[in-house]
């Protein structure tokens, strides 16, 4: 099994200035981003949150347009974060792009969870989960772990990835759903956005990865779970152009910094995993 998994896309539709300029550094970057990260041969392609900017339905249809040029609709999958929901409901936004608020996907080698950590609130970008999906997540944490589990969410549990301490950049402190993913009893891989810059950390038998925000740091996370084994590797998108075309548009977009440390340290672009049960070793937190 192959994944492309991508972290904020943040395609804004609307530019501050409306400059020619900028939209068309906006156009040439987003163009290029997507014509590679859909040209990766994959059986599913995965945004993990902040898909738009502003939450509009057009900013939605400019990637949804992608997909579909290229049959790709039925391997998309979307975990909803807090700028997707900025501007309209969940049940317009879901409707919109055919997706499910939370699901569990089995697949021969592994489990696919998406979750929706995200709010209808502007005021407040930290995450949560409902009471439903709560009870939902622990029962499919309780299945056998015959295979690793791979989990999708916009927000990283608080106190796991870089910047998961920062007031609202994880999932409310006071939701600990540590004892939760604790009932799963094989290999767990929690994959989030939202705070974008790249991160892995290790918990016992979970790793937490991270992945920046496309202008930031246009990359792609590819995950291969064969032969006993997860590997993710990094596949780095940017160049001079690129670099270039980002700081013009993102000086014209409506709460947008570039972070300079997006791309994280040498930890954070790989990772290999061994596969089976996890050893008393495995859960050693790292």
């Amino acid at each position: 099994m192959k994944l492309a998994i991508i972290g904020d896309l943040h395609y804004p539709d609307e530019l501050l200035s409306q400059a020619q300029s900028t939209k068309e550094a906006r156009d040439a970057f987003y163009s290029y981003f997507l014509d590679r990260f859909l040209s990766i041969e994959a059986d599913y392609y995965i945004s993990i949150g902040d898909l738009a900017h502003l939450g509009e339905f057009s900013e939605f249809k400019y990637v949804l347009n992608q997909l579909q040029d290229r049959q790709l609709q039925d391997r998309f999958l979307h975990a909803l974060g807090n700028h997707d929901t900025f501007t309209y409901s969940k049940t317009d936004i879901l409707t919109l792009t055919r997706q499910p608020r939370f699901t569990l996907i089995e697949q021969p080698d592994a489990f696919l969870l998406v979750l929706d950590t995200a709010r209808e609130i502007r005021e407040d970008w930290s995450g949560t989960m409902d009471d439903e999906q709560l009870v939902w997540l622990s029962e499919q944490l309780d299945r056998p772990a015959n295979k690793p589990l791979l989990v999708f969410a916009h927000h990283p549990p608080h106190g796991t990835t870089a910047r998961s301490t920062e007031t609202m950049m994880s999932l409310d402190p006071t939701l600990d759903i540590w004892p939760i993913l604790k009932r799963w009893k094989g290999f767990g891989f929690y994959f989030n956005g939202h705070n974008h810059v790249h991160s892995i950390v290790r918990r016992e038998q979970w790793h937490f990865i991270q992945t920046a925000a496309v202008p930031d740091a246009p990359a792609v996370r590819v995950v291969c779970v064969e032969d006993g084994e997860l590997r993710m590797e990094t596949i780095d998108l940017s160049n001079t152009e690129t670099t270039e075309w980002a700081s013009l548009f993102t000086a014209d977009m409506y709460d947008y910094e570039i972070l300079p440390e997006a791309n994280g340290d040498s930890t954070s672009a790989s990772l290999r995993v061994e596969l089976g049960q996890p050893t008393e070793k495995d859960g050693d937190a790292e």
